[in-house]
């Protein structure tokens, strides 16, 4: 059952993030520093390369559900009374339910492939006089210069949001609720896009706030990411337990048996 919520209830949310990141702070911005150094290393890789950086851009900000699945992990331990350790939160969030988290890798993955070609035919029909060269902040100067090509800018913006809704919608509580249930992915992305009809303003908001949060990482050349990345994750556990209806009561993830590495014979139980 999904709950209707109040239309402010994103500021809440926002509140449980960072309540939840001053618990275990240390463990909480380690997730976030890892994703702010691939960032770096990917911005440093295509910084000639500016339709790269765009593709990448828009990766982070739809990939993120799945790359916090361990802050939602912490935030379940910490709602429960259980303090987030080092040795149990990657592998109990990876290992409860992977079939789910694979499944969603591929469709969310799918959409980018799709929105990536559907970007450079856009760009093959109407950028094809324009040579662009140079670094990012050459390609959006000489963008800005050319009046001519707003409207394609225009366009693509929109096809882009398109994209970019879709897949808020699909997974704005798809992960939380396969880290908390057993559920399939499709199962978990129907009721995600069903809690976003059903609260559209909460979750307008909620993803302004997002956007918001890792814009202002992305402004602070990406280490400000290891904070907001860490908050929209832990506040992301909080959306799905405040919109979906569930009386029983919440206990630490289970004990499962994971493999070390392969060249190591044996299981370790976290």
């Amino acid at each position: 059952e999904i709950r209707k919520v109040n239309a402010m209830a994103a500021f809440g949310w926002l509140r449980s993030g960072i309540r939840d990141l001053t618990v275990s702070p240390t463990l909480s911005i380690s997730y976030g520093l890892v994703y702010a150094v691939v960032g770096l290393v990917l911005i440093a890789l295509s910084w000639n390369k500016p339709i790269y950086a765009v593709g990448m851009v828009t990766v982070f900000y739809i990939l993120g559900p799945l790359i916090a699945v361990g802050l939602y992990c912490m935030s379940r331990h910490i709602e429960a009374g259980v303090k987030p350790s080092w040795d149990r939160e990657g592998c109990r969030a990876l290992c409860y339910n992977p079939e789910g988290y694979i499944g969603f890798a591929i469709i969310i993955g799918m959409l980018v492939v799709f929105w990536t070609i559907v970007a450079a035919v856009i760009i093959a029909i109407n950028f094809n006089n324009l040579t662009i060269a140079g670094s990012i902040t050459e390609t959006v100067s000489l963008l800005l210069e050319n009046k001519a090509l707003y409207p394609v800018i225009g366009i693509l913006f929109l096809v882009g949001l398109a994209f970019a809704v879709l897949c808020f919608m699909i997974s704005v509580i798809s992960i939380p609720l396969m880290t908390h249930r057993k559920v399939d992915v499709v199962t978990a992305m129907i009721a995600s896009a069903k809690t976003v009809l059903r609260n559209p303003i909460a979750m307008f908001i909620w993803a302004a706030i997002i956007v918001l949060m890792i814009g202002l990482g992305f402004a602070f050349a990406f280490i400000g990411v290891a904070v907001t990345l860490p908050i929209i994750g832990h506040a992301s556990w909080h959306v799905y337990r405040e919109t979906i209806v569930d009386d029983r009561v919440l206990t630490a993830a289970p004990d499962c048996d994971v493999p070390v590495f392969p060249f190591l014979k044996g299981k370790v139980k976290v």
